[in-house]
């Protein structure tokens, strides 16, 4: 009762706000439409109507504009918000694709389209183990295109007749309206794109049009553009950082160090063609009523092809070891293991549908009505093929293998050359390291992997909303407003995989498992050799037991014909990075490496795919319920105040389904006359629905007060919430473990959404001749957070040997928060006190810190050796960022300098090997230039990344580099016409 009263309180004493609902834009009155208005179109229309956004709201919101129809501030919609203070973004293939809003990650922002759910779907991204089958809420913004914007609206604090589901911001997309644009227009743009590291040209087109008709009653809109830009990306990979404790290959005396588990050297070529249509169509006989139908088609096409070598360091055969201070590895020379050639290749094809509806009436008596219905869909189609060739030299296993015998060293039947191959290597960014292998010479190439995924992937969203408002002169109280909501959303996904056949049984296929991904052999279980003959030579019990190791053709190595490989040498790979590494090396190709292998296994379905039904899942999330809000006025010692009061209800329930088995019992293994092992005897796998329900009461307050003309103090008091993850909620429970190591691992299908009592202040300032400053507050203290955990639980069974089994049980669960406070500063100011051409100049800079802390980090510390502990800080949280803006724009030129920055940040608590994750700190400069040819067209150069930055992740410290990629820079020219 104590802790609801203390937020009862604070909550009726917080002052202020800022939002514009769309209901609230609906409200244009005649006499606006019948003012002639003058436009100023440019850099500074889109920051003037920025700030325009941001004052009348009635939350706490902050915006981007486009400086004119059809034309966004930025290339990328994602790289526009990033202006906006506590907004950072997430890059994919050097572009902006999601965002971080005040710490919070993509699937704690809601991304909407006129205030709308748009079904959305991650194109051309697969598992290969179907670990994650992307059932996700996060919005990737590179799947829509900028022109077809008008604006975006970042809201921080909601309003009781808002959508809810985020705990960072929610992101409001508004497309152009053409009753906004009276008459006719029309405008177009053709664009070049060049990225300097693929060194690939591109075209990039748009061309919108818009009219009114009947006196100004009717106006269509309709807006078509296309991108198809290539993109190279280098990158190194080192893995997770393993630890090592014993003697060398040298020496008898123990060191102890981590070492990266491999050093990848690759080049990625990532295509992508987006063709995206919008049209509007709007009808309002009167300012009284109207209504406006929207309609949009995206198709997205994406196809990746990655080359390069990868050398895997398992085998712990080190000598000259050096470390530094903390037990990093700093160089050591490595004997005995292949060097494999990478191949992977990635696709997908989605089209997303997304069609709404939206009517108002006023009535003369101050009553008003606003509905809404939307309707999306988006599916998809991802492949994905990953083949690696390993490369081994004077090694027994480079033998023809023949029936019946087996290669494996580690079985005792032969012993490797442990000098085939010497690694020499030199800690760095990306690491220097040289073999003695000829990783040239296609007569040492080796059949390694073969995995070829592939995943359907389908989200459909119905909306719908009725609101009723009343205006009221009653004391402070000048309007009364309440409606109801439905939603319902379904997401499904259907893994295709080849799975394992045993070659003469009439059994079919050879389930594997969930990790299965269309491959022969067990790494782990070293099995039959291999015969071009007679295919597998040994039981098929031994291998790949459901639930069992991942599989793949690892210990396998038989001959491949030479004419599928080409050698080349890629001299300038990673060369910025100053790191010295082999570079000549074979470029597989995809169709003959499949082709051998089948010849070779006697299994026709390699690379091959085959719909997995029974790997299949899908969840139903349906929302509905009901809010009242009061819009209030006065004045407080002759400061005029606005405010709104909201409550609202929502009720959740989720269906979802998913592969799972059921334990019926667990029997001993029996090894060499001792019982050590599990066998766990379980259920057929089968698809079982779970579904869960619950509610939620979320109250709001928004204040303002103008302290002058032009000083406003604001704040804001609001419960929010975000649900799980939609793939975390379906049902998928394993069993495995050997020697007493019992594991059960499953996703939650219970879970409860995140909860969080949110706090905001600011105070702003707005001169008269457009500059702006203002500083912001913010804290958030949240009540119920989800993260995976392990506890130990009784199974139920008891093993003769070990006593009762004790299941490390794995899953996700609802578990007490933390608190998220921090500020935002913001700044806007032209140069007009200057003299000459400098007055039309100007600047615009926001400053964000963020600290968080974790209740149950500090309870449950990490204890690894050579690892330091991330304490108690909350993932994906960047203490400091900022954005720089310097323009200039005058009736000719215009130019935009950029500089984005964000600190150093953690992004795992326990990732690769159990240690901390963390991405080290980026910054980025873009620039941009026009010049007006005409009154109606102009030309313009844009170029990203100029100071060709790259992104690095490691693991604890600086020096244990997990991933360092490198994406260049990208340039467009282009010109723009408008009538």
């Amino acid at each position: 009762m104590g802790h609801t009263l203390k937020h009862s309180l604070l909550y009726l004493a917080c002052v202020s706000a800022l939002y514009v609902s769309h209901e609230s834009q609906a409200q244009d009155t005649s006499e606006e439409k019948e003012v002639e208005v003058v436009q100023v179109l440019g850099i500074r229309s889109s920051l003037t109507g920025a700030l325009d956004n941001k004052r009348s709201a009635d939350s706490v919101v902050d915006s981007i504009s486009a400086e004119d129809l059809g034309k966004f501030p930025d290339q990328n919609i994602a790289e526009s918000l990033q202006r906006i203070s506590g907004v950072f973004i997430d890059r994919q293939s050097g572009e902006g694709s999601k965002i971080t809003v005040r710490g919070f990650g993509p699937e704690f922002n809601t991304v909407r389209l006129n205030n709308r759910t748009i079904a959305t779907i991650e194109t051309g991204e697969v598992d290969y183990f179907f670990s994650d089958v992307n059932l996700s809420r996060a919005f990737d913004f590179q799947a829509l295109a900028a022109e077809v914007l008008s604006g975006a609206d970042v809201v921080k604090s909601p309003t009781s007749d808002m959508w809810e589901g985020s705990l960072g911001a929610s992101v409001n997309m508004r497309t152009a309206r053409p009753l906004d644009s009276i008459g006719f227009h029309m405008s177009g743009s053709a664009q070049a794109r060049y990225q300097d590291l693929g060194e690939e040209w591109g075209p990039r087109l748009s061309g919108l049009v818009s009219n009114t008709f009947a006196e100004d009653s009717m106006g269509l809109l309709f807006a078509v553009s296309y991108e198809d830009r290539k993109t190279r990306l280098e990158e190194h990979r080192g893995g997770a950082w393993s630890y090592y404790n014993g003697p060398t290959v040298d020496s008898d005396e123990v060191v102890e160090f981590r070492f990266p588990q491999e050093m990848g050297q690759s080049f990625t070529i990532d295509d992508r063609k987006r063709l995206s249509i919008n049209s509007t169509f709007q009808y309002e006989p009167s300012a009284d009523m109207g209504m406006t139908v929207d309609a949009l088609y995206v198709d997205f096409k994406r196809t990746t092809t990655t080359q390069g070598i990868n050398a895997p360091m398992q085998f712990p055969f080190f000598s000259n070891v050096e470390t530094d201070e903390n037990g990093t590895a700093t160089s050591f020379v490595k004997t005995f293991g292949p060097v494999d050639y990478r191949y992977e290749e990635g696709g997908g094809d989605s089209e997303t549908v997304a069609l709404g509806w939206n009517g108002f009436l006023y009535l003369d008596n101050g009553v008003s009505f606003n509905a809404d219905v939307s309707w999306s869909r988006a599916t998809a189609r991802n492949d994905a093929t990953r083949i690696q060739a390993a490369i081994k030299d004077n090694n027994p296993w480079n033998d023809p293998l023949e029936p019946g015998s087996i290669d494996d060293p580690r079985a005792g039947e032969t012993s490797p050359d442990f000098e085939t191959n010497i690694i020499t290597w030199e800690n760095s960014d990306v690491p220097s390291w040289s073999t003695s292998l000829d990783l040239a010479d296609p007569a040492n190439a080796r059949a390694h992997v073969a995995l070829t995924p592939s995943i359907e992937l389908e989200d459909e969203v119905f909306e719908s909303k009725f609101d009723v408002g009343f205006e009221l002169d009653s004391g402070a109280i000048r309007g009364f407003q309440t409606g109801a909501f439905y939603s319902d959303r379904k997401k499904a996904a259907l893994p295709f995989n080849s799975g394992i056949y045993r070659p003469s049984s009439a059994e079919g296929p050879f389930d594997p498992g969930y990790n299965s991904a269309g491959t022969l052999f067990s790494d782990s279980n070293f099995v039959a050799p291999f015969d071009p003959t007679d295919g597998i030579q040994a039981p098929w019990e031994a291998i790949n037991v459901p639930n069992g190791p991942r599989p793949n053709m690892g210990g396998r190595f038989f001959s491949l014909p030479s004419d599928i490989f080409t050698p080349i040498s890629v001299a300038g790979l990673l060369s910025d990075s100053g790191a010295s590494f082999p570079t000549s090396f074979l470029l597989t190709d995809k169709d003959g490496y499949c082709e051998a292998v089948r010849q070779g296994s006697g299994n026709n379905d390699v690379c091959s795919s085959q719909a997995r039904p029974d790997l299949a899942r899908d969840v139903q999330e349906t929302t509905y319920g009901a809010y009242v809000r009061l819009d209030l006025d006065g004045e407080f010692n002759a400061f005029p105040w606005t405010a709104n009061l909201g409550l609202r209800y929502v009720e959740t329930d989720t269906s979802a389904s998913g592969p799972s088995v059921e334990l019926i019992r667990i029997d001993p293994v029996d090894a060499d006359g001792a019982t050590s092992g599990l066998d766990y005897v379980t259920t057929e796998r089968q698809i079982v629905e779970k579904k869960n329900s619950y509610s939620n009461l979320l109250p709001s307050l928004n204040a303002k007060v103008s302290l002058s003309d032009n000083v406003d103090l604001r704040g804001a008091v609001a419960k929010v919430i975000t649900r799980p993850n939609l793939g975390d909620i379906t049902p998928n429970q394993s069993f495995s473990g050997l020697y007493g190591l019992s594991t059960r691992r499953s996703n939650n299908t219970d879970l409860q959404p995140y909860e969080a009592w949110q706090y905001d202040a600011s105070l702003e300032y707005y001169a008269d001749n457009g500059n702006a400053f203002s500083i912001s507050l913010f804290y958030k203290d949240i009540e119920t957070f989800i993260s995976e955990s392990t506890e130990l639980v009784p199974s139920g069974f008891s093993h003769p040997a070990f006593g009762e089994v004790i299941f490390r049980d794995t899953t996700d669960r609802n578990r007490d928060g933390g608190s998220i406070q921090g500020y935002e500063l913001a700044g806007l100011m032209y140069f007009d006190f200057l003299p000459g051409f400098l007055s039309n100049a100007g600047i615009q800079a926001n400053y964000t810190f963020v600290t968080g802390q974790d209740d149950e980090a500090l309870a449950s510390p990490q204890n690894l050796p050579l690892a330091t502990a991330p304490g108690n800080g909350l993932e994906g949280f960047t203490p400091h960022s900022y954005n720089v803006v310097a323009f200039y724009e005058d009736d000719d030129f215009s130019a935009r300098v950029s500089w984005n920055w964000r600190d150093q940040f953690l992004v795992k608590r326990a990732g690769l090997a159990g240690i901390a994750e963390h991405f080290d700190a980026y910054g980025q400069l873009d620039i941009g230039f026009g010049y007006a040819l005409s009154e109606n067209t102009k030309i313009t150069l844009d170029v990203s990344n100029l100071f060709d930055e790259n992104t690095i992740r490691f693991a604890d410290v600086r020096e244990r580099v997990i991933l360092n990629e490198y994406t260049g820079r990208r340039f467009l020219l282009g010109v723009r016409s408008t009538f």
